[in-house]
């Protein structure tokens, strides 16, 4: 039966038969014919529709694309035969089957490198498929795609309500290199309640062939359009269309909709919005604004008016359930402390975004297998003590928990106490508890572990549990605190995710060309040499004009912001803060020698009596401006955690503060110097490598936050990256390796050589072994019978595994030398053996059984150390909280739920690979009989193009922690076998589901599923394809929710 309710379908025979079934007395079956204009439309519709779900089940066969290009062109001589079309082979598509991209004149073409230059002005989103931006920060950034939209256009048309400076700096150098070219730029606007800025429409003014016209009428003006049109020669017209005017905050923050539209898809939209422009244009209403003739009109209707800032809207915590990025730390926790043996744990996250609160979610669990556990929470200062009282108290849903300890308030009991760090170090001495008396201790702000008060606590007490909290894990004194945490840090909220989540303002950072080449100066022990920097950097007239005209730049109002001004040494701090008063800015200078005064310096920046605090290390540690809105990189940071702590100063959120402005001074610099680490931390996970992110203007960016770099900056930057990666050459791992013994004390290893001198696992095992390096450097002289078995395994297949449980099943045999009966294993681990076989091989029947294989591995004693070491790394590295499978199959399944496993491995796993045959399969799912239960595995892609990310359509994707949407393949009908058998849960259902195919870093690994475990069907809809809506069994992962979830708000 066919839905009731209204319909614009076009009657086929399958309708037909199906309107058959409702009689006239009891149903109004309304039907209209099909007129010539509408034929059009709905016939070619209808045809495409049908074409597209053709294609879309074959494309992905052996030769499918050719077979497709095929039947479109004996589509195309059909029509030409029976309409008569005379050129009709014209149309037919070329045999090479492709798509033309450019068509450039060499002879004009001013630009050295070509390739460059089109990746620069070629959208990201298709020219023929429309889109949707809706400001989600896993999108491709709209501000982003407008540059690349002007910069491939020949005219561009744009009405929008009002234009910010703000938004013009956005955008200006693409506008400016576009209307140069001979191009036309026209512009309407509005004066609309004063919220258009005069500077900016006078920016705009000065450029060549830009016409600009302005409606007067002030507040009455109701023009509301906000529309962006790009028109080019070759056909390809572009519009965008939704709510964004020119601004920074439309562009690139809030939750703006913007619907791009095609010429080549939606040709009706194309020239609907071209025409309005058109009848705007010649509207009276709308006057043309001449340059020097009505600059004084423009004012006036102005005012000069002021928008008000936005206040921002501060949510409530729901502490009853911890949030999504919250699980993700107390899963980390987890996995700490049941996997790796660590119970001395320091989370690091930025101030404001919540450590208390994670802490509290921490302690709850485990009071709920230590439900008479005695805690002791230590905050280094006494306001904090009632906070974070509460905020447990409200976490427990317990109002009672807990006591407080601090000057003028005393403890009645001590099982649950919140403490003064101060009054409990003076009173320990005569507190009678044993050493063991507190399970679970708390230090807040841990950064202050090493003084002697935390180290009189430390020593006084021995808890089953040490967690501390901090912001700032790197001290200036140098003094490492992660000794008191087993050596590293267990946890932290991510910058991306404390942004996503809107717990800290966002950032707009301008990355601006310096005039100070830093390639000589002296690098050591990880970083510059500070004086000589200093010598560069003071007295420098020329590069302090460089910032004055950055400051006029980049900060609309120079003169009403708080600004923290990182500098080399006292001497460069006095010098700019020199510079800056001379020129009318309001300054003061903050160093070590100016303790006394810290105080009232903080109060005046707070309270604007200065703009500018020039600092050198203070502002690292230990001191918090909520207001401060400015960051000005006056020095290159070396360290990225002091990169971050120094530009955590200003990302706390606070009435009035929209976002933080940073200008960073990008100048050559030496290839020790790391600016793809601090890239990385900036965008956070992003489906593209750092190169790729900066070589396409950082499309994928945190929610709001912004990265504008100056040209010969990006120049400067990109070089950095390409020497980063070029300094994992093999010669110069291999020479890493020669003199290390000449550069450490320790020994050298495998885990010895990566921790100390940094080389990624990843860059050691690309295409060879770690015995092999040795070798090559001449300090082994034995290579392994299975050395490039070895490479595979761990390059192609453990680097995109991370399963604690199947690494350490891999131990145990390497440890026994592999001298083991396959006889006497469980089902379990005979399938595990069968995983390790393909990840060694590629092809099935190597060994005739695995009991041969093992025999043969267990002759190879360079084989067996270095896999022992390798795995031994492996399981270090494992984030996966592992469950036991919530499947019917789990008394004889290998797979843990949550690990991350191969699709090679998961074959084995459910038994479509054996030894004998390799699973041919390659599409998104594969079915299995196991133990006479039919059982069907789904692989899944959240993300299917990389470059796009989010703005793929996404079919497959998480709706909550509990229920999961998925597409069948798309010939798969509801009536047919395939689909009745997910109708009628006929088989057993095992969802795996990654974030996407390849690395980002890396595009020739394929990365690992996780396996989701077995799912029931809640509903289902539609045809070629089903969409189907699964229910888990137990929820999925936070860390899976991250990327999975790309529907949730915000």
């Amino acid at each position: 039966m066919l839905k009731k309710g209204i319909y614009e379908q076009i009657i086929n025979q399958l309708f037909r038969a199906k309107l058959a079934e409702y009689n006239s007395a009891s149903y109004y079956v309304g039907e209209k014919i099909i007129d010539r204009e509408e034929a059009i439309i709905h016939l070619s519709r209808y045809l495409y529709n049908i074409i597209q779900g053709v294609i879309s089940s074959v494309v992905d066969e052996d030769g499918g694309v050719e077979k497709s290009i095929k039947f479109i062109n004996s589509i195309i001589k059909e029509l030409g035969r029976d309409f008569n079309i005379d050129d009709y082979q014209n149309n037919l598509i070329d045999a090479k089957a492709s798509i033309l991209t450019y068509i450039i004149e060499k002879a004009s073409f001013d630009y050295p490198n070509l390739q460059e230059y089109l990746s620069q002005i070629t959208p990201l989103t298709s020219l023929t498929q429309s889109s949707l931006f809706t400001g989600k920060n896993d999108q491709i950034e709209l501000c982003s795609e407008l540059k690349k939209e002007i910069l491939s256009s020949d005219k561009v048309d744009i009405v929008v309500s009002f234009i910010r400076m703000s938004g013009i700096n956005l955008i200006f150098r693409e506008l400016e290199q576009f209307t140069k070219k001979g191009n036309t730029l026209r512009i309407i606007t509005t004066t609309y309640m004063g919220a258009t800025q005069y500077e900016a429409i006078i920016r705009l003014a000065k450029l060549p062939n830009t016409k600009i016209k302005i409606s007067y009428n002030g507040n009455s003006d109701r023009l509301h359009a906000k529309a962006y049109l790009f028109f080019r020669n070759t056909g390809f017209h572009t519009t965008y269309i939704g709510s964004s005017n020119i601004s920074k905050a439309a562009l690139t923050e809030g939750l703006e909709w913007n619907m791009k539209a095609t010429q080549v898809e939606l040709p009706h939209i194309l020239t609907t919005v071209k025409h309005t422009f058109n009848t705007y244009w010649e509207d009276p209403t709308f006057e043309d604004f001449v340059l020097g003739v009505d600059d004084e009109k423009l004012k006036k209707a102005l005012n000069q008016q002021e928008d008000n800032p936005a206040f921002l809207d501060y949510s409530v915590l729901d502490l009853i359930r911890a949030k999504d990025y919250q699980n993700e730390v107390l899963e980390k926790l987890e996995v700490e402390r049941n996997l790796h043996n660590h119970f001395r744990n320091l989370v690091v996250a930025a101030t404001g975004t919540g450590k208390t609160v994670i802490a509290a979610f921490d302690y709850k669990r485990f009071k709920e297998t230590h439900p008479r556990a005695n805690f002791l929470f230590v905050v280094h200062r006494e306001e904090i003590i009632k906070q974070a009282c509460a905020t447990f108290r409200h976490v427990l849903q317990d109002e009672n928990f807990g006591d407080m300890w601090y000057g003028g308030h005393e403890a009645k009991q001590y099982n649950h106490l919140f403490a003064s760090k101060d009054l409990l170090n003076n009173r320990i001495d005569a507190l009678n508890l044993p050493e063991d008396y507190f399970d679970y201790i708390i230090f807040d702000e841990a950064h202050h572990i090493v003084a002697s008060s935390y180290q009189k606590i430390l020593q006084r007490f021995k808890p089953k549990i040490l967690l501390g909290l901090t912001a700032t894990p790197e001290r200036m004194d140098g003094q490492d605190i992660t000794i008191y945490f087993d050596g590293h840090i267990s946890a932290e909220i991510r910058l991306d995710t404390a942004l996503n989540n809107q717990l800290l303002a966002p950032f707009h950072y301008y990355g601006i060309t310096d005039c100070v080449d830093l390639a000589d100066v002296r690098w050591e022990r990880g970083r510059f040499v500070a004086s000589e920097l200093s010598k560069i950097y003071t007295h420098n007239d020329i590069r302090t004009g460089v910032i004055f005209r950055s400051l006029e730049k980049y900060l609309p109002n120079y003169c009403d912001v708080r600004a923290l001004c990182f500098c080399v040494d006292k001497e460069h701090a006095e010098y700019m803060c020199a510079k800056f008063t001379l020129a009318g800015l309001k300054c003061a200078v903050m160093t070590s020698d100016y303790s006394e005064s810290r105080n009232r310096e903080i109060k005046r920046l707070a309270n604007k009596e200065i703009n500018y605090l020039f600092v050198v290390d203070m502002f690292n540690e230990g001191v918090d401006i909520p207001a401060i809105d400015t960051v000005l990189f006056l020095r290159p940071t070396e360290s990225i955690t002091i990169f971050l702590q120094q530009f955590g100063r200003g990302l706390r959120k606070t009435e009035g503060k929209s976002h933080l402005t940073v200008l960073d001074f990008v100048g050559h610099s030496r290839a020790e110097f790391n600016y793809s680490e601090r890239f990385q931390a900036l965008m956070g996970r992003t489906t593209m490598s750092v190169k790729e992110e900066v070589e396409k203007d950082f499309p994928h960016l945190p929610l709001k936050c912004h990265i504008h770099l100056e040209e010969k900056a990006k120049e400067y930057i990109l070089e950095n990256i390409n020497n980063y990666i070029n300094s994992f050459r093999l010669d110069k791992i291999i020479r890493n390796i020669q003199t290390f013994r000449n550069n450490f004390v320790e020994p050298l290893s495998l885990k010895s050589f990566i921790r100390l001198t940094h080389v990624p696992l990843e860059k050691i095992y690309k295409g060879r072994t770690w015995n092999e390096l040795c070798v090559q450097a001449g300090l082994r002289n034995k290579m392994s019978r299975f050395n490039s078995e070895l490479a595979r395994a761990v390059n192609r297949k453990w680097l995109s595994t991370d399963s604690h449980s199947y690494f350490t099943f891999i131990e145990g045999l390497a440890k026994k030398e592999f001298n083991v009966k396959v006889s006497t294993m469980t089902e379990i681990e005979q399938r595990m053996s069968l995983m390790l076989y393909y990840d060694l091989y590629d092809t099935a029947g190597v060994f005739p059984s695995l009991q041969a294989m093992f025999n043969a591995l267990s002759e190879d004693s360079v084989f067996i150390q270095e896999l022992i070491e390798v795995i031994d790394i492996l399981k270090d590295r494992c984030e996966a909280l592992e469950q036991p499978d919530n499947s019917s199959l789990a008394m004889t399944f290998p797979l843990k739920l949550h690990g991350v496993y191969t699709k090679t491995q998961i074959q084995v796993a459910i038994q479509t690979s054996t030894l004998e045959r390799k699973s041919p399969a390659r599409e998104g799912c594969e079915r299995q009989i196991i133990n006479g239960q039919p059982v069907e595995a789904m692989f899944v892609d959240i993300i299917k193009d990389r470059e796009v990310g989010s703005n793929t359509n996404y079919n497959d994707f998480a709706q909550s922690k509990g229920l999961f949407h998925w597409e069948t393949q798309n010939r798969v009908r509801q009536d047919s076998k395939e689909g009745q058998r997910y109708i009628n849960q006929e088989q057993t259902m095992l969802l795996f589901v990654r974030k996407q195919a390849r690395s980002s870093e890396d595009k020739s690994r394929t990365l690992g599923y996780v396996y989701l475990g077995e799912v029931e069907l809640v509903s289902y809809s539609g045809n070629k394809p089903i969409q189907i809506v699964w229910k888990m069994k137990d929820d999925i992962p936070a860390s899976v929710c991250e990327y999975a979830c790309k529907y949730a708000a915000g």
